[in-house]
């Protein structure tokens, strides 16, 4: 079953404005057009520029989509770094015999107060979201949330990836756009002096 990305290249009425050899995750590449006036003489400016403005406002969507899901990805990291570090002090403390220590407790936005963990357990609750917290043994929690590190840190790179590559399939459409554009002034210009010297000339008496 192809992407929904993927599903871009047959919307665009049968004029070839993108071709095989998209990236990875399957979005399109844009084609350069070379010989513009050629291309704009077989498909039509009209036709082009409409196709093309259909696949640019979905290269756009794609990308505030990706730009989204970065910003995610560069909040949610440093987090589960930070979770990482904190189960591993848990786990070194209980391993030295340490069952209660004092800490700092976050209550709300810059306020704190002093609080005693119990450290005795060996296990450490971790947040899965949606209100559901499930307990793991110190040995699991960092098993599991170095998987998700690595799921994330993956996650962000082929994202930028995506970016950049978008970002030029946009630049591109755009190039192609404003040749098209112009490509149907030129034309439409020429038919007009065409038209005009065809036209008899009018006798005045």
């Amino acid at each position: 079953m192809s992407s929904p990305d993927a599903k871009i290249a047959s919307e665009t009425g049968g004029i070839p404005i993108t071709e095989e050899g998209g990236n990875a995750r399957g979005i399109p590449k844009t084609v350069f057009i070379d010989d513009v006036e050629t291309f704009v003489e077989k498909y039509k400016a009209k036709e082009t520029l409409e196709a093309m403005n259909e696949l640019y406002r979905k290269y756009q969507f794609m990308e505030s989509q990706l730009a989204a899901g970065k910003r995610n990805l560069k909040i949610k990291l440093p987090e589960i770094k930070k979770t990482i570090d904190m189960v591993n002090l848990l786990k070194d403390k209980h391993e030295k015999d340490e069952k209660k220590f004092k800490t700092n407790f976050l209550i709300s936005d810059n306020i704190w107060a002093r609080a005693e963990a119990d450290n005795s357990t060996g296990k450490v609750g971790l947040w899965l979201g949606a209100n559901v917290m499930i307990e793991h043994t110190y040995d699991e929690a960092l098993g599991l949330l170095a998987k998700n590190n690595e799921n994330a840190t993956k996650k962000l790179e082929s994202t930028n990836e995506d970016l950049d590559y978008i970002k030029d399939q946009i630049t591109t459409m755009e190039v192609n756009m404003a040749r098209v554009y112009n490509q149907n002034v030129v034309n439409t210009n020429k038919e007009k002096k065409t038209k005009a010297e065809a036209a008899p000339e009018k006798v005045i008496h």
